[in-house]
């Protein structure tokens, strides 16, 4: 048989091999994906970012393990192969560890849990709600309507503060009742008007509060506390408020409007009164 033949041979032998390797690549990373889904969703929620992430390192990884395989099949000398690199290695070696850093990074947090979207958190001195959770990045949404790109690397290097690790949040409102009051009954009514409002979280764990703020010019007032959904947080107030100036209107409470006594003194009498002491 010609060397030529025996050649042409061999190296479409290595290239069925390496198709089948990348197939058996692809495979492995389907079969590790469902494994990792399953005993995550037993832990907790999957979100759909998460599902994509995992996918993407699992593809990335597989599919990398397979090229070095086929770079051994093909290249049988494969001592040859690596010294032929030489210095180009090294500076790909450099150039992708901060990329390769990220997805490490990136995969750690998903794998953890450490933000989740929609979350409000600090990480690095800058707060907002997470928006995405990317292999390389976290996307957040700053108060003030910003997006800021944080790499991975960095959000799981840096200290992260929770605002609201559950999805509960306090809020509260502030209302003044006249001096007339009786602040008993007061209290009563608020009470009554907070449990009644029906976007309001009530359990063994989160009981509302109605606490003395102070003696204002024209009213005593009271800070009203309050626990809600996170969806709900921000309509919540609102809610409370109609829920409250409903009941004190059934009740007879009478909300003050501000009120200032003004002493006119009669200026002829005064200099009338000057000029007989002269």
């Amino acid at each position: 048989m010609p060397d030529w033949l025996v050649t042409t041979i061999n190296f479409l032998i290595r290239i069925g091999i390496s198709v089948a390797i990348i197939f058996v690549a692809r495979y492995l990373a389907k079969l590790l994906y469902k494994i990792i889904i399953s005993t995550a969703e037993k832990s907790g929620k999957v979100t759909v970012q998460y599902r994509k992430s995992l996918m993407t390192i699992l593809n990335i990884s597989m599919y990398t393990l397979g090229g070095f395989i086929i770079i051994s099949v093909i290249f049988t000398n494969l001592s040859a192969f690596l010294a032929g690199l030489g210095i180009s290695g090294i500076i790909v070696a450099f150039a992708v560890q901060e990329p390769l850093g990220n997805l490490i990074c990136g995969f750690l947090i998903m794998l953890n849990h450490l933000v989740v979207d929609g979350e409000a958190v600090e990480i690095n001195g800058i707060s907002g709600s997470v928006e995405e959770i990317n292999v390389n990045h976290v996307v957040m949404k700053t108060w003030d309507g910003r997006r800021v790109h944080l790499p991975s690397r960095e959000v799981w290097s840096s200290k992260i503060i929770h605002y609201w690790p559950t999805n509960i949040r306090r809020n509260e409102v502030k209302v003044g009742v006249s001096y007339s009051s009786d602040l008993n009954k007061v209290i009563k009514v608020i009470d009554e008007a907070v449990r009644e409002t029906e976007i309001v979280h009530i359990d063994d764990d989160h009981q509302p509060m109605i606490l003395f703020d102070g003696y204002g010019d024209s009213s005593i007032n009271f800070i009203v506390r309050f626990w809600a959904e996170t969806p709900n947080f921000l309509i919540s107030p609102t809610h409370v408020a109609k829920s409250i100036k409903k009941k004190f209107d059934e009740n007879g409470v009478e909300i003050p409007f501000n009120q200032v006594d003004l002493h006119v003194k009669d200026v002829n009498t005064e200099i009338n009164k000057n000029k007989n002491n002269v």
